[in-house]
């Protein structure tokens, strides 16, 4: 029997953070996964991936994601039949799609256009932030955009991935109710990643002592809170330390400027982006995560803290208490109060910070890479 091919979608780079993570833990599952039932193949739509696929001995071939206008996609959605055809006939994505015989498009980006093509199609859809938190520019300036790529997703995936039963949950009540035909919902939640569990790690200049937080420098990230919450420890605590990681986005010129303004540059350390061995080592030596983050259901560092030994603080909101557990201490995050609390717990009680180190392992390892790679591979086989 002629095996089938599945083929991965790879375009998120290291600088987008949990994108890039979920895209290469996939990549490497399905790669791990082909044998007699299927054959695994990457679609690269940039030179790093096709660095990243050299380098792991992946099979891969070059392609530009179509570009489409909101007003194109809508009317790929109005017009199922025409879009179809054309998609598949006359698009550079559809002819390599028929030349290389591919029978599964594996997306691996959330809100990526899926077009309508003459093959089964996996998307994931880990937040849905834009409804749930409407007002930060990050997803306000996106809505039209979201939603559009939303309708054609459900319209046209087979498989439709979250990242918790809350996930599953938000997508139903907001999308499915009322519709005929539904894709398979399926939760997949995050597993530490690789370079986390083989714990490499490159020192990088840092205080002895320090609160730890990696995320892009977006509104909803709630640095300024966490800030304002190094703020009102640092009357009372001398050594009070914050080392921030990642990206620079749209609010970073903001927090440089709240730091300079009130006199904080010797309690704040921002680094940038780093790379993963220098993100192993903050993780390792921190007193602790604390991430105020609005959005969810769920979020990759706190995984990646419980695994490493780091003890971790996190909203209240969403499915954050789902995925940590009695692992973590909550906090609101519009409280830099509540933020300061947590804080000031984790910096000066070590027997708190033992028994969450003990208990943030046996979370960690609650949900593995090959429980996830089990659950990849039922849907591939559904879709097969």
């Amino acid at each position: 029997m002629k095996k089938k091919k599945i083929a991965v979608v790879l375009s998120a780079e290291p600088q987008n953070g949990g994108e890039f993570q979920y895209a290469s833990l996939v990549m490497k599952c399905i790669h791990k996964l082909s044998g007699k039932q299927f054959k695994a193949i990457a679609i690269c739509t940039n030179k790093f991936w096709y660095r990243w696929c050299r380098q792991h001995r992946i099979s891969f071939v070059k392609c530009d994601w179509p570009k489409v206008t909101i007003k194109q996609l809508k009317q790929n959605f109005r017009f199922p039949l025409y879009s179809r055809v054309y998609n598949t006939y006359n698009t550079v994505l559809g002819k390599l799609i028929r030349s290389k015989k591919i029978d599964v498009l594996f997306l691996t980006d959330q809100f990526k256009y899926v077009p309508n093509l003459n093959v089964k199609i996996i998307a994931p859809l880990q937040d849905l932030m834009h409804r749930y938190e409407p007002d930060f520019p990050e997803v306000k300036e996106s809505y039209e955009w979201r939603e559009a790529c939303l309708k054609c997703q459900i319209k046209y995936a087979d498989y439709i991935l979250t990242d918790s039963e809350l996930g599953k949950k938000q997508l139903q009540e907001s999308y499915l109710k009322k519709r005929r035909r539904t894709p398979s919902v399926v939760s997949l939640p995050y597993v530490v990643p690789e370079h986390i569990g083989e714990k490499r790690e490159e020192p990088i200049d840092v205080p002895d002592k320090y609160i730890f937080y990696p995320a892009q420098f977006w509104k909803h990230k709630n640095h300024i809170n966490l800030i304002r919450a190094i703020q009102l420890l640092q009357k009372s605590i001398d050594d009070i330390h914050l080392v921030l990681v990642g990206s620079e986005k749209n609010c970073f010129e903001e927090i440089e400027t709240y730091i300079v303004e009130n006199g904080l540059e010797n309690y704040v350390t921002i680094l940038g982006f780093v790379n993963n061995e220098n993100i192993t080592y903050l993780y390792k030596h921190a007193v602790g995560l604390v991430m105020p983050s609005y959005f969810g259901p769920t979020n990759i560092p706190p995984l990646e803290a419980m695994a490493l030994g780091c003890p971790v603080a996190v909203s209240n909101k969403y499915a954050m208490p789902e995925q940590v557990g009695k692992a973590g201490l909550f906090f609101n995050p519009d409280s830099p109060e509540e933020i300061a609390d947590c804080i000031r717990m984790l910096w000066t009680d070590e027997k708190l910070r033992e028994k969450m180190i003990e208990r943030g392992y046996k979370r960690a390892l609650r949900w593995k890479e090959e429980d996830f790679m089990k659950r990849v591979l039922k849907i591939v086989e559904g879709c097969l």
